[in-house]
């Protein structure tokens, strides 16, 4: 008698020649997909439309002129900011600060002041700006741009069409997060949910130019009229900042509103050539110092050389014959490298006195007609703010720069950069020892 099977395999057959009931996939579950869709909210009717079309009035203030120190241009819009405020003139820079090692430089529009005191020579933008006040000017006609609007889009974005499938390439919700924290679980919430409800608007603005959106007017798809207003003060005090910019400090100017975007004539890439000068700022808390390394100077000849290790005073004064060991009061030190020392601002130290580094010296032999600096930055900069030198230290260059402005003129200039430093080797400093 045959033994019975221990298991059974079934085979699909497909007997039939049309294949558009497998084209079709059709919903095993439909209720299960209505409920998801009822849980991401696709059942809230607003009774509105999509947005079809945009019409925008705007005010656009054209830049005017920039001061430079005591000193104020007209300006060339076509001309790249940077080449403007960086150039020396005769080896001097009129908007460099040689307290706070950085610029600072004003900007004129009609009827607009702008201020910008801490910019480092890196990436000139809007945001280098503080709004400095208002002047009294016959603003410029409103224009009106009518346009259609486009709907937000980012690579993986969920597709409009709830039975549009996405690209599968990209997962918002699963990051690599070392904190999580509210707005990591809010951006993929946005991404999913309310990415349907932001759109952009193709609005060209000419550089060099400030402009103030007046009137926004959209028209749905129902052809319903609707005016939108600016989100700053409407969804509460500060609750939309950004573009926004903030009044100069202790100043009574109010700030300036979402309702403003300023855009800087600045230059689309910049090439740097040949490092001039490099100077570090270093601290050394041991000496309670600040040490100007003069790291690459320009030589006699108009060269650019590396410092030498040439030292200064010290142990080799107190050499002798006798081949006995000599008390030193302070070791030498290479002549590139230049003392800060802190001082008080004031006769009588009080805690409303700044404290700001004055230029010292190592070298003895050093007058005011041949000094021991070889360096512009540290000719300069006969004192420094304490703070602006952190514990990391700082480094300043001087650079031989160059770009192209929009109306194809090349310029070429000396700019200068701050931009954090690098622990380096110290002087090596030492005072009361034994030099054998």
């Amino acid at each position: 008698m045959p033994e019975a099977p221990t298991s059974q395999q079934l085979h699909a057959s497909n007997i039939s020649t049309n294949i558009g009931e497998a084209l079709e996939a059709r919903v095993k579950d439909p209720l299960w997909f209505l409920a998801r869709q009822w849980q991401t909210g696709e059942f809230e009717a607003e009774n509105g439309g999509r947005p079809v079309q945009m019409a925008v009035t705007s005010r656009d203030y054209r830049f005017q002129s920039v001061t430079l120190g005591a000193e104020r241009r007209t300006l060339d819009c076509a001309d790249p900011l940077e080449a403007i405020i960086e150039a020396e003139v005769d080896g001097a820079s009129p908007a460099w600060n040689a307290e706070a090692l950085e610029y600072g430089f004003q900007l004129q529009a009609l009827g607009h002041t702008f201020s910008a005191a801490e910019y480092d020579g890196r990436a000139l933008d809007w945001w280098h700006f503080d709004f400095a006040g208002t002047a009294a000017a016959t603003p410029p006609g409103p224009q009106t741009q009518r346009v259609a609007p486009t709907q937000l889009y980012f690579r993986g974005a969920p597709h409009p069409r709830w039975w549009r499938m996405e690209e599968g390439d990209a997962y918002f919700d699963s990051p690599e997060d070392p904190e999580p924290n509210a707005l990591s679980m809010l951006l993929p919430e946005f991404f999913y949910t309310d990415i349907d409800n932001w759109y952009t608007v193709p609005m060209p603005v000419r550089a060099g130019t400030l402009r103030e959106i007046t009137d926004v007017t959209l028209v749905d798809s129902f052809g319903i009229a609707t005016t939108v207003p600016p989100a700053a003060g409407n969804a509460g005090d500060d609750a939309w900042a950004l573009f926004a910019l903030d009044p100069v400090e202790a100043s009574t100017a109010k700030a300036l509103d979402g309702r403003y975007l300023l855009v800087p004539n600045v230059a689309i890439d910049i090439l740097q050539n040949a490092e001039l000068e490099e100077v570090r700022f270093i601290r050394d808390e041991d000496a309670n110092l600040v040490w100007a390394w003069e790291r690459r100077i320009i030589d006699a000849d108009g060269t650019a050389v590396m410092t030498s290790g040439e030292m200064v005073g010290g142990a080799s004064d107190a050499a002798a014959d006798d081949g006995l060991p000599r008390f030193v009061l302070k070791s030498p030190t290479a002549r590139s490298w230049i003392p800060y020392v802190p001082r008080s601002t004031a006769r009588t130290l009080t805690a409303a006195n700044r404290i700001h580094l004055r230029r010292g010296r190592t070298d003895e032999r050093a007058t005011a007609a041949s000094p021991q600096y070889r360096s512009t930055v540290v000719a300069e900069s006969i004192r420094i703010f304490e703070e602006t030198v952190p514990p990391t230290g700082i480094r300043v260059r001087r650079l031989a720069r160059y770009a192209r402005g929009s109306d194809g003129k090349a310029h070429f200039w000396v700019g200068r950069q701050r931009e954090a430093g690098q622990r380096t080797a110290r002087p090596g400093l030492r005072f009361d020892y034994l030099d054998d």
